[in-house]
């Protein structure tokens, strides 16, 4: 079994993450990660981030920045997935994480944020891929619908947050929905605080996606951690 990062940012594709790769794969590699899942944004403020003036252009930069990222990853031997995070306005500030999508899918597309959560669902579901909501229950974030997605984070790391995990535990458990847990890694000093365990032979996006979809898993989740940086968040 690897542990693996499901929920993990860069700087580049990320305004709002501004962690060195070399560091990012020290530390990961470091706490014993055989694997990561970078899940840049894809938002209307990361859009427009992205260089370049074409929507060819735009995710041309995104997914370059994902491979740079791999390769520094992958020279540790750590193994590395792509995913992305959503970021929908239209129905107030909600974001959901998919994994087994294709690049070329993303090319295809209309900007995958204007969807709302039931197309971007059934987008997902059409292209074979796993949806599910980070942090559901983060101050200022709208909880969406458990019908139109697979999972949901019910552990999310991000020392700089409200998370209130154990809501978002329950409305897994309620809801019959897929338990994620992770990092939300963005910054340098950020410790590594969640992951999820799967097998060594989990090689590829969909067979990432496989796996969730059809197994049980043993979530990583530090607690400790996570509270005793909160408290430094209170002051």
């Amino acid at each position: 079994m690897i542990k693996l990062e499901t929920h993990c940012h860069t700087k580049g594709a990320s305004p709002c993450a501004d962690g060195g790769y070399e560091t990012l794969a020290d530390k990961y590699a470091s706490n014993g990660y055989g694997g990561v899942v970078i899940t840049n944004h894809i938002s209307p403020y990361s859009y427009d981030h992205f260089q370049g003036d074409t929507h060819k252009e735009k995710i041309d930069y995104y997914f370059n920045c994902y491979r740079e990222i791999k390769d520094v990853l992958n020279k540790r031997g750590i193994k590395t997935f792509w995913g992305t995070e959503v970021r929908i306005n239209i129905e107030g500030f909600a974001e959901y994480v998919l994994y087994g999508l294709e690049e070329k899918d993303v090319y295809d597309s209309a900007p995958l944020f204007t969807f709302t959560q039931e197309e971007l669902f059934r987008f997902a579901e059409k292209k074979g891929a796993f949806m599910y909501q980070p942090h559901p229950f983060r101050t200022k974030v709208v909880c969406g619908n458990p019908e139109f997605m697979h999972g949901a984070e019910a552990f999310n790391g991000h020392y700089g947050h409200f998370n209130y995990n154990h809501l978002a535990d329950d409305f897994c458990e309620k809801n019959g929905l897929i338990k994620m847990s992770g990092t939300d890694y963005h910054h340098d000093d950020q410790p590594v605080t969640a992951a999820i365990f799967v097998p060594d032979d989990v090689s590829d996006e969909k067979a990432l996606k496989d796996f969730l979809m059809n197994n049980r898993f043993e979530l990583f989740c530090d607690f400790c951690l996570y509270e005793r940086s909160l408290k430094k968040l209170k002051g």
